[in-house]
């Protein structure tokens, strides 16, 4: 058995693996086996006689839990002797189910999902008669889950919500008992203050789970950390598994302290560190270690590949943003037609808003590709939105187009509003939005809906008369500005993103003048062929961590774009930003190219841009 458990293990990976009693941290670079390591670890233990039943393993996906089980079942070679493996979101649901008794709640419990918690936020909301925009129960819903993922105070995160935000969240707290219902941040929250409050309990999962393994440490937010302290016990027979270059979560709570202070917590804790790399080339990790190595808070680390010398970092320069994405699109075509699997190609950017000019160039050379994670721009809803008012505007036929946006921003027109709207103007044998004043002329809407029906209709009478007074851009500009659209966006978690990705959309108008011809070209670009299965990978640096690709393209390597402009007012931000680069980088197997331009349409104006500092960083190895 042992064999089958340390064979083909380089000598660190064996010295984690062997390890049993005590805390052990163990560092794991890009690409060295971690989860080899981890499930052999495992086995291990399995194997020297601890029962599985004490075994706890916890990850941060169900596919990484998954996974950890096959591989765990393939190395003993039967399903019967499996530890408890899961993220830690399903092991707080599973400990709060037995103790739900302590907090009132029965075992059966309900959890509410991300919907769920919105929906129940806007009620609480009106009920406190608050009115707000479309997005504010979202953002409400961040704030609670912030809040108690940092075990921070309301008062140190709320400065600027648009209100008080602590009556909603009170009361929000209220009714989701009074539901007996919990949500995701109570499922690592709740323990944590029960673990403070009852020591018995404590002690009673400490006995039942004396060995811990944990995935990702680097990504632990402060109730994850505070609840595996509690778990530990004396006998901190806890092993935690990570990589500090890999900590690119710090916006939503992730704390790279946790992985970096472990032997402050357990000063006697053992270090392996894994710099094995089994996946990139010497040059890409050489331009990786390179940049890296300008942090100053990180565990000090040097990967090594197996892989050989491979390909240069190729660096492109280009006169402007659409240069770059036709450049781009040009390279992967060329690796397409030379034989290169569309799935092993990998782009990257660090904002949303430049996938618009990206795929817009992969269109025009029919390049099949998938935006990993995430939305085809325009499919984004606030797009779908804008252009919708487009099409009203030149086709006010079409009800598709008004369902979507009579409410858009939030008018309050019911359903019952807006059917009666169009009943009437079914019987006048016209379009629903030219029957508007007719309709509330003659009483036809009345109740809490007219007020909405008559704002609508004064926009889309003041939007109908510019129609034709200049190009489609600034039509769009007036659309936006008219309904107060960016203002509702701006309520919004995310709205600053999606604020960027209207003002590529305006950018994308520019010199547009007949509104038919732009929609047309819109609609063809959103309806284009692609095969899924057989398509190059478009996403976000954050949405990369966790694959690998063949080749890899970074785009947007510019002073603001990367490090990106809200993240550059402390060193510790910037450090996270080079860690996002970093771990972009060491996604590639054989080939990165990273490319930056010197003028770039932002956001609705043409900015001239620097190159990124970190490319300097990168190069100089």
């Amino acid at each position: 058995m042992n064999d089958r458990i340390l064979g083909g293990l380089n000598p660190e990976q064996e010295r984690a693996v062997r390890h049993v009693n005590g805390p052990i941290l163990i560092f794991a670079g890009a690409g060295s086996g971690k989860t080899r390591v981890i499930v052999h670890r495992v086995a291990y233990l399995i194997s020297q006689g601890i029962s599985p039943r004490e075994i706890l393993c916890l990850t941060f996906t169900n596919k990484a839990a998954g996974e950890m089980k096959e591989r765990l079942k393939a190395i003993m070679g039967r399903a019967d002797i499996l530890p408890w493996a899961g993220t830690f979101h399903a092991f707080g649901a599973w400990l709060l189910r037995q103790e739900a008794h302590r907090i009132g709640l029965p075992s059966s419990f309900v959890i509410y999902d991300e919907a769920d918690q919105r929906s129940l936020m806007g009620k609480c909301r009106r009920e406190l008669n608050i009115n707000s925009e479309r997005g504010t129960d979202a953002s409400l819903a961040w704030l609670a889950n912030y809040t108690r993922d940092t075990m921070k105070d309301l008062t140190e995160v709320a400065g600027n919500f648009p209100f008080n935000p602590q009556p909603v969240l009170e009361l929000y707290e209220k009714r989701k008992r009074e539901n007996k219902a919990v949500d995701f941040a109570d499922l690592l929250y709740v323990p944590c203050v029960l673990f403070s409050d009852y020591d018995d309990l404590k002690q009673k999962y400490r006995s039942r789970f004396r060995y811990i393994l944990v995935d990702e440490y680097q990504d632990t937010n402060t109730a994850q950390y505070v609840f595996l302290m509690n778990l530990a016990g004396d006998e901190a027979n806890i092993c935690v598994v990570g990589d500090d270059d890999q900590s690119i979560y710090g916006w939503r709570g992730a704390n790279v302290d946790n992985i970096l202070k472990f032997r402050d917590d357990f000063p006697n804790a053992e270090v392996v560190v894994l710099e094995q790399n089994y996946r990139s080339t010497e040059e890409i990790l050489g331009a990786a270690s390179a940049l890296i190595a300008n942090n100053q808070c990180r565990a000090p680390k040097r990967l090594k590949s197996v892989q050989g010398r491979g390909k240069d970092i190729t660096v492109c320069e280009h006169m402007d943003d659409e240069k770059e994405a036709g450049h781009t699109a040009i390279a992967i075509e060329n690796l397409i037609r030379s034989g290169v699997s569309p799935r092993k190609i990998g782009v990257f950017y660090r904002v949303n808003a430049l996938s618009r000019v990206l795929e817009e160039a992969f269109v025009r050379r029919r390049i099949p590709y998938a935006v990993y994670g995430g939305m085809r721009f325009y499919e984004r809803r606030e797009i779908k939105d804008l252009l919708a008012y487009l099409r009203i505007l030149v086709n006010p036929a079409d009800t598709e187009a008004l369902d979507r946006i009579i409410n858009v921003p939030s008018r309050g027109i019911g359903e019952k509003t807006l059917a009666a709207l169009k009943a009437f103007a079914r019987k006048k044998g016209i379009p629903a939005v030219n029957a508007i004043e007719d309709a509330i002329a003659g009483r036809i809407v009345r109740g809490t809906g007219l007020r909405g029906i008559e704002s609508f209709g004064r926009v889309y009478r003041e939007l109908a008369r510019r129609v034709g007074m200049g190009d489609v851009a600034l039509l769009l500009s007036q659309i936006v500005e008219t309904t107060g659209f960016d203002t509702a966006l701006k309520a919004e978690v995310d709205g600053e993103d999606r604020l960027n990705n209207v003002k590529e959309l305006i950018a994308s108008a520019k010199d547009w003048w007949d509104i038919g011809r732009y929609l047309e070209e819109k609609a063809l670009m959103s309806a284009v062929d692609m095969d899924a299965g057989e398509s190059i990978s478009v996403m976000t640096l954050h949405m990369s961590k966790g694959l690998e690709f063949d080749h890899v393209f970074i785009l947007g390597l510019e002073e603001g774009l990367l490090p990106h402009a809200r993240c550059m007012d402390t060193n510790r931000e910037i450090e996270e930003e080079r860690r996002l680069l970093y771990v972009g980088i060491t996604r590639a197997r054989r080939e990165v190219t990273l490319s930056w331009s010197r003028q770039r349409t932002m956001y609705g104006r043409e900015v001239y841009q620097v190159p990124s500092g970190f490319l300097s960083e990168l190069v100089s190895y």
